[in-house]
């Protein structure tokens, strides 16, 4: 039988990463990388199609969301790790994720469905609903709605990008909730409008896994 595509895990936890890494050992399959932050994993990565496991809840720049989006567009596969949230798991779906794992899963089942994943036919994308952000309406805006609460202006130093062009990556991604009849006229309710569209973690769920 085939052996599948190559296996990477991107986890905060080495303790987590590493069990995993067992699991899968013991099921026949070995992991090509190890990485405990996005950035770190990005480096190593030769964007070859892959199978990526990885933690629902890396706090980074780059969400959960565009994470998986980005993974699917260039022909790999999201596995995702982490506390089940029904809002980000079904964005998780939307934008192309193969299987939402929880901690609490046995390792063995975790291992097997990983292997599935990479011996198997990659489930295609639905359709996705609007409002539909782009990949950079996306980034600006769940960093603007982040804890940090930035401006425009250090959301323009931030992403290497003009104080005008972060401004109209917002203005466009609001856009497209007042066009479908949400109110984000103020920087809680459009945190509010990503959160409900799972494109944003709830900052509450940040503090409850006691992440920051």
């Amino acid at each position: 039988m085939a052996r599948g595509r190559e296996i990477y895990i991107v986890h905060s936890s080495p303790v987590v990463a590493h069990a995993i890494e067992d699991s899968l050992r013991a099921a026949g399959r070995s992991v090509s990388h190890i990485a405990y932050s996005w950035v770190q994993f990005v480096s190593r990565w030769d964007f070859s199609a892959a199978v990526v496991v990885f933690d629902a809840y890396l706090d980074d720049h780059v969400p959960l969301s565009l994470k998986v989006r980005a993974l699917y567009d260039v022909g790999s596969s999201a596995v995702v790790i982490g506390e089940l949230d029904e809002r980000l798991w079904r964005r998780t779906m939307i934008e192309g994720g193969q299987r939402w794992l929880t901690p609490a899963s046995e390792p063995d089942a975790v291992a097997a469905e990983i292997v599935a994943v990479a011996s198997g036919e990659r489930a295609a994308r639905p359709e996705r609903a609007e409002p539909h952000l782009t990949d950079r309406e996306l980034q600006i805006m769940a960093a603007y709605t982040s804890r940090r609460a930035p401006t425009a202006k250090s959301l323009a130093r931030s992403f290497g990008i003009s104080i005008d062009t972060a401004r109209s990556h917002l203005r466009s991604g609001r856009r497209k909730y007042e066009n479908a009849g949400i109110d984000v006229g103020s920087r809680a309710r459009l945190q509010q409008a990503m959160i409900a569209d799972g494109y944003i973690v709830d900052i509450d769920r940040w503090s409850a896994l006691a992440r920051w």
